[in-house]
């Protein structure tokens, strides 16, 4: 790209009166790309950014400049200033010179993206500073952030389980950030997205010349997060043969890159996150089970015992959106205060907030905030629930489908008569569970007559209460 233009010129933007948000309290960097954080304290008044080492704010990218760009504070207000950089400073999709910025803009350097963020815009819901934004009141949400705070101040590895879009991702950022380890990097990584031959060269690190396309040494996850934490999200993914890998470097700290000979030391606390029943996915690996409960599907041939003790030291279960709908009013509230600067003031009706609780939100608070963003960008003022569900129905209630197999707990579901549209699935799950112990008078007999292992069996058993029945415990 060519040299910038020497006129220094401001793109215009809508000026808001000094709000404060950006003089005197302190911001915090990210560097989208790591998930590193840098601090802008409030006492500071600017924020240097660009590759050379004397920056607050230090970049490794060819494409941005050695002095690229700066945040300063100015009467109030956050100003991003451009160091006559070679290739350019944009904030969202637009070249600037010099403008203000809000907090949450998205600015693009050479092929680096970085966002500012307000401390008080990551507080959680008790409103303890310097924290992800975790928002709801829910019993179950609160013990889960309690647990997730008292594992932060220990070493340990910890597994958080929960549907997509269930904020595991924000769990495991108020960990990092509670932990000996907030001033180093946070780098989160989804094990489902890695392409399989690739995984090792992405959590190792690579030579150069390792493999046909690897023109440059490149060092891996674990290397990057070192000194920090490391988050693996849906590592229930990884395939059988690449687990040992993992499994070797969580207990020696020591990683050998594809291509190499030697080992490398690494510093990392790991937390991971899956979606998937993880015991299950043992049950069916010690077993050699071709039942598919775990959720792992055919392809899939489970998860190593040995592996899943060493992620889940502690475990963190975070409970989907249609457990706490008494959060809703929180969540859509806030998403709304994300989108008025844009869009201007816009109200949810207590009869559309009823409607919209009857919804299972199977894609959980990811799905409810896309749906917000769809009923403000479409909607008036008054949103309506058909405005947030293009497919909301006539009766305003919407269930997912459920598949049955006839060698399944759906089938079975069928014959004892139970109705998906009028139980949720934890009171059809207890049925099952109880009508089984009831009629086949021992867990390992009820456990195969729903084709699932028989510790899941016990497990569920244990949560319903209705291990020690007469009959149950065989």
């Amino acid at each position: 790209m060519g040299e910038a233009s020497s006129k220094r010129e401001t793109v215009p933007l809508p000026r808001r009166k000094p709000s404060g948000r950006g003089s005197g309290l302190p911001l915090l960097v990210r560097v989208l790309r790591t998930g590193k954080d840098i601090p802008f304290p409030g006492h500071q008044s600017a924020l240097e950014i660009g590759t050379d080492p004397r920056n607050q704010v230090v970049l490794d990218d060819r494409y941005v400049s050695a002095f690229h760009c700066a945040l300063e504070r100015r009467q109030g207000v956050l100003v991003l200033c451009d160091r006559r950089s070679r290739n350019g400073t944009w904030i969202n999709g637009t070249r600037v010179y010099e403008s203000d910025v809000e907090p949450g803009a998205r600015i693009l350097l050479g092929a680096t993206e970085i966002t500012v963020l307000a401390r008080e815009d990551r507080e959680t819901g008790n409103g303890t500073p310097g924290e992800p934004l975790i928002i709801g009141e829910d019993p179950q949400l609160l013990a889960a952030i309690s647990l997730a705070k008292r594992a932060a101040s220990s070493s340990a590895n910890v597994l958080i389980l929960g549907e997509s879009g269930s904020g595991k991702e924000l769990v495991a950022r108020l960990i990092h950030d509670r932990s000996h380890r907030a001033q180093g990097p946070f780098v989160p990584v989804n094990c489902g997205a890695i392409p399989r031959e690739l995984v090792e060269s992405e959590l190792f690190g690579h030579e150069k010349g390792a493999f046909t396309g690897a023109a440059e040494r490149r060092l891996g996850v674990f290397e990057q997060a070192h000194g920090g934490t490391l988050f693996l999200d849906e590592v229930g993914e990884l395939a059988l043969h690449q687990q040992p890998s993992l499994l070797r470097v969580l207990e020696t700290g020591r990683v050998k890159p594809v291509g190499s000979s030697v080992e490398r030391t690494v510093d990392v606390r790991v937390v991971a996150a899956t979606h998937r029943n993880l015991l299950g996915g043992v049950e069916r690996w010690k077993s050699g089970s071709t039942s598919y409960s775990w959720g792992g599907g055919p392809d899939h041939p489970g998860f190593r015992e040995d592996l899943y003790h060493r992620l889940a030291t502690v475990g963190i279960s975070l409970p989907p959106l249609r457990e706490r709908t008494g959060d809703l009013p929180l969540l859509v509230a806030k998403f709304l205060e994300e989108m008025e600067p844009t869009h201007g003031p816009r109200h949810v009706s207590p009869e559309t907030m009823s409607l919209i609780s009857t919804y299972s939100w199977p894609g959980n608070i990811r799905e409810l905030r896309n749906a917000v963003r769809r009923a403000v960008i479409l909607g008036d003022g008054d949103l309506r629930a058909p405005d947030m569900l293009p497919t909301w129905s006539e009766q305003g209630r919407k269930r997912p489908t459920i598949v049955l197999k006839e060698d399944g707990p759906g089938y079975l579901a069928k014959q004892l008569h139970l109705d998906p549209r009028a139980l949720t699935f934890d009171e059809m799950s207890r049925e099952l569970i109880e009508r089984a112990l009831s009629t086949h008078g021992s867990q390992r007999k009820a456990a195969a007559a729903l084709r699932i292992p028989k510790s899941t069996f016990n497990d569920l058993a244990r949560r319903y209460g209705l291990v020690g029945r007469k009959g149950g415990d065989g």
